[in-house]
């Protein structure tokens, strides 16, 4: 799954107040960058339902925001196969052992009542993950969090599997060699952040350590560890502040944050719902000399641009 890279690794290079996300998209985009799809047929492995579906192809990546989530020429998280009538969420291949538990479990009551309360397909994932024993269950709530930011950043889906996640993760045993723990405790200290717990949130980035030797020799590990450092290091920053906001600003590559600036003028050009307006951070941030040159490229391309 694409998006399992960019919530787990230390590789850094779609709607959170809905526009905004593909006005970001549309700001770090370059010619010729697209998704591609196909359509195919699926068989439901429980029931034997066949279906069709517009499956990705490919799709090109610029960066994520704070909570792993990739920004790129799609929109992610990526849709996962679901069949249409029972509501199985196709998150992995199935065992002829596993397909056989399944089948009580999704025509359970349990799992129809979450069909009906309109749980998103990552967190059905998840709580089938749960029932399976599949291991690393904190990665799935947090992508199921990315969906219910990206439908409603401020709702009650979005901070209760942000708390879910939050809960999960803190069960990661810290490593200071493991970058996938590295990155646990970086999402779960970004999580605590984005639900107010800012004292927690700074202890637990505080106490991340990345060692010399996390993700192995060679120059992508190196890479990798920097841009962690880097990543841990610029967390102080939103939580000294007390932002709750999924997109700090001052988080984002250089390209997005200049669209970030720009974001009323990029919603006009491309006749989406105006955003909020920046706040007083945002607005000495965007004025700063880093963005300068890159929001007089950009808007000379919001110009050009048919």
């Amino acid at each position: 799954m694409i998006s399992r890279v960019w919530r787990k690794s230390g590789e850094c290079g779609g709607r959170v107040f809905l526009p905004l996300l593909p006005l970001l998209a549309a700001a770090g985009a370059a010619p010729a960058q697209a998704s591609t799809f196909t359509e195919e047929e699926v068989v439901c492995p429980v029931g034997g339902e066949k279906f069709t579906r517009m499956a990705l192809m490919s799709i090109s990546t610029w960066g994520a925001l704070p909570d792993g989530m990739p920004l790129g020429s799609g929109r992610f998280p990526v849709e996962l196969p679901q069949c249409p009538s029972n509501g199985l969420v196709m998150y992995r291949d199935f065992t002829p052992e596993e397909v056989a538990r399944l089948a009580p479990f999704i025509a359970s009551e349990g799992y129809k009542a979450l069909r009906s309360a309109g749980e998103t397909p990552r967190y059905l994932a998840y709580r089938t993950a749960q029932f399976l024993g599949d291991k690393d269950l904190h990665w799935w709530l947090l992508e199921a969090s990315w969906e219910a930011k990206n439908d409603d950043p401020a709702g009650e889906r979005a901070r209760r599997y942000n708390a879910e996640f939050v809960e999960a993760a803190r069960l990661v045993k810290p490593d200071a060699g493991n970058l996938e723990a590295i990155a646990a405790r970086f999402r779960l200290a970004n999580g605590l952040r984005e639900l107010g717990s800012f004292d927690e949130a700074e202890a637990v980035r505080a106490s991340i350590v990345v060692s010399p030797k996390a993700g192995g020799k060679g120059k992508e590990a190196r890479e990798n560890r920097t841009a962690w450092a880097g990543m841990i290091a610029d967390l102080a920053g939103p939580i000294a502040r007390k932002e709750t906001s999924r997109i700090p600003i001052d988080m984002l590559g250089v390209r997005e944050a200049a669209g970030f600036c720009l974001r009323k003028e990029i919603a006009a050009k491309f006749e989406e719902p105006s955003p909020p307006p920046l706040t007083a951070f945002e607005q000495e941030y965007c004025a700063g000399p880093k963005l300068s040159e890159t929001i007089k490229e950009r808007r000379k391309w919001l110009l050009e641009e048919e």
